[in-house]
């Protein structure tokens, strides 16, 4: 129901969700969409919410249409896969399923490392990245550009394995120039990437503490850690522990490589009763204070995450990383690399040379994505329900693909195929899938994550309270971070407090003291049951409170809001996930030492760190596995 306050608010601005449910009925006129009349259409409206602009729009997160066909087909087992199949008569050396960056790694590392043949990639979005993708909106005549998932990623050194991929896939520099500040106004330090979330080594960081504390209008600290936390609502006990988490490391030895002793130690206790040993703080305060920032990078806290967490990344590449140069990121994440791959494998796909700047900036030509005749297909809107080896899978000839597409199904068969989605479908579409493995599947645990991208007209009202980010601890979220843009693609080479921007808010659903799997079910359902219209409101009410004493306004300077909803968006890896436990092997070493007949298994979660070189790396090694099979 409408409230008093929507006016104020700006729930009836333009660029929201009631403008593109309007302007769809309008160019609709009642048609039938998937056989629903309009009424139903705006429902589901109702829940996705506005897209912004450009090629992305329409596949904003996990859309209605995109979480309900993978429900019904994949999840429920609702579609009958065994009757009404399309045989299209195609045969493909290799099928990926997954278009994200695994999938698209396997088919680049199959044709250019491999030999190549015939490839095909399904992916059930409108557009290809999984959460590799971008959000744009238009901006009193500005793009503003933003993530949707995946983001960042370091310069790699010479001579490295993540060089030679990013070489190969035509990522003609490494590291970004950045843009230059500008107006009048005195420079304000930025960061490269929206997840500087604590400051650390600057002054321009508030933490806000809201109602929670006491405080009916808030209390802004800024400069937080400099003024060790004076001003700041809290107990001085509170205060005590929170600077020892700054200060006291005493964690012992590090691990050195994966596996060694000292990581197989820590994957037998959780992150949170490592944090507290090695800080020397209470476990109270670590559920109340540090959940999304100790665990944050897996989706929820460390109460239930392995306490070698601490260190899977970087043990995974020791080597790989220039520190000197900090985290890179392109301005819509790591959807720059998903472009990158499919102009490597489809060279019509994009007009122009193969270059980062004309991939960023050129629009897809997605009519060039599965022509008839050439090395790699791309099919999109195409959701898996279904694989199979045909007869014994030591000894089938194929395997048997069968994928929903626009309300029919349709079968394509396989010589080999890589598994590049998440856990949480694989276990599912592969029929023939051994006991084992289901087993193995049953460990990985997966919870959601809401990515929330408010383009703002300007952000002089943060600015003007002396900061370029912050960190709150109720409501939406918990951070958002001024960035400036990786010069890329025409992107503005200035950047200033008058300038509009987005505000990145990841919401991480942590429950901590219930059991993981429960964390994710729980989280699930909130996100899900959320309409996008609640969401709205409840953003602009915080943002208005949390920022008024700027003079923000979200009527006047709220421009457009995105909902980027991944109901599986991290790995939870518990004690065990990475080198096993009770003399029992790891799960996802069940998973990847070996093929399953002719299928095996890729996607980020198996390594147990979310990160898009780990997406690359499990595909090479899916890849060389059916290769050699």
């Amino acid at each position: 129901m409408p409230s008093p306050n929507d006016d104020r608010l700006g729930m009836n601005e333009p660029i929201t969700r009631r403008d593109f449910v309007n302007a769809t009925l309008v160019a609709g006129a009642g048609v039938l969409l998937h056989g629903k009349g309009a009424g139903a259409m705006l429902a589901e409206d109702d829940w996705t919410g506005y897209g912004g602009v450009g090629e992305y729009a329409h596949s904003n997160g996990n859309t209605w249409d995109v979480m309900s066909a993978a429900h019904s087909a994949i999840r429920d087992h609702a579609v009958d896969t065994s009757a009404h199949v399309v045989d299209t008569g195609e045969t493909y050396d290799l099928v990926a399923v997954g278009g994200g960056i695994s999938g698209l790694a396997a088919a680049v590392l199959f044709q250019k490392q491999h030999g190549g043949g015939s490839c095909l990639v399904l992916d059930d979005h409108p557009i290809f990245g999984g959460e590799a993708k971008r959000n744009e909106f238009r901006v009193d005549g500005q793009s503003v550009v933003a993530h949707q998932g995946s983001a960042m990623f370091p310069v790699p050194k010479p001579g490295g394995y993540v060089a030679g991929i990013y070489d190969l896939i035509g990522m003609d520099r490494h590291a970004f120039e950045f843009q230059r500040w500008r107006g009048p106004s005195p420079e304000m330090p930025l960061s490269q990437t929206p997840y500087d979330t604590l400051g650390p080594t600057r002054s321009n960081y508030g933490f806000w503490f809201g109602p929670r504390f006491g405080r009916r209008d808030g209390v802004w600290v800024v400069d937080p850690w400099g003024r060790n936390l004076d001003g700041a609502p809290l107990t001085d006990f509170q205060k005590a522990e929170l600077v020892r988490w700054r200060t006291v490391h005493d964690g012992g030895e590090r691990p050195r490589f994966e596996g060694d002793e000292i990581s197989r130690r820590l994957d037998t206790i959780t992150l949170e009763e490592y944090v507290m040993a090695r800080h020397h703080i209470t476990r109270d305060t670590v559920r109340e204070f540090l959940s999304p920032v100790e665990g944050g990078g897996y989706g929820l806290g460390p109460d239930v995450l392995s306490a070698y967490c601490a260190y899977a990344p970087e043990v995974e590449y020791p080597d790989e990383g220039d520190e000197q140069r900090g985290d890179q990121m392109f301005p819509d994440g790591n959807a720059g690399f998903a472009r990158l791959m499919v102009k490597t494998l489809i060279p019509a796909a994009f007009a122009g040379p193969h270059t980062v700047d004309a991939v960023w900036r050129n629009p897809v030509r997605f009519a060039a994505l599965d022509r008839t005749g050439q090395p790699t297909r791309i099919r999109l809107d195409a959701t898996v329900a279904r694989v199979e080896h045909a007869g014994d899978p030591a000894r089938a000839p194929h395997v048997d693909v069968v994928y929903l597409r626009r309300g029919t199904l349709h079968r394509v068969r396989a010589r080999k195929v890589v598994m590049a989605g998440g856990s949480w479908t694989t276990q599912h579409i592969v029929r023939d899938l051994p006991q084992r493995h289901r087993d193995a599947y049953a460990q990985f645990y997966r919870s959601p994550c809401l990515m929330i991208n408010v383009a703002v007209r300007n952000w002089r009202f943060l600015y003007d309270m002396g900061m370029s980010g912050c960190r709150w601890f109720e409501g939406i979220g918990n951070y958002l971070e001024i960035r400036k843009m990786a010069i890329v693609g025409g992107t503005p080479a200035t950047f200033g407090p008058d300038s509009p921007t987005a505000l990145t808010i990841k919401t991480l659903f942590a429950r901590p003291g219930l059991p993981i799997g429960e964390q994710g079910r729980l989280g699930r359902a909130e996100l899900f049951g959320t309409t996008f219209r609640q969401y709205e409101r409840a953003l602009r009410e915080q943002l208005g409170d949390m920022f008024r004493r700027g003079g923000f306004d979200p009527r006047r300077d709220i421009a457009g809001i995105i909902l980027n909803r991944w109901g599986h968006a991290y790995v939870n890896p518990q004690p065990g996930f990475f080198f096993g436990r009770d003399g029992k092997p790891a799960p996802r070493d069940v998973l990847r030492n070996q093929p399953f007949g002719r299928i095996a298994f890729a996607n980020t979660d198996l390594s147990g760190a979310m990160d898009h070189r780990n997406s690359i790396l499990e595909a090479d090694r899916a890849v060389r596995q059916v290769v050699g099979a």
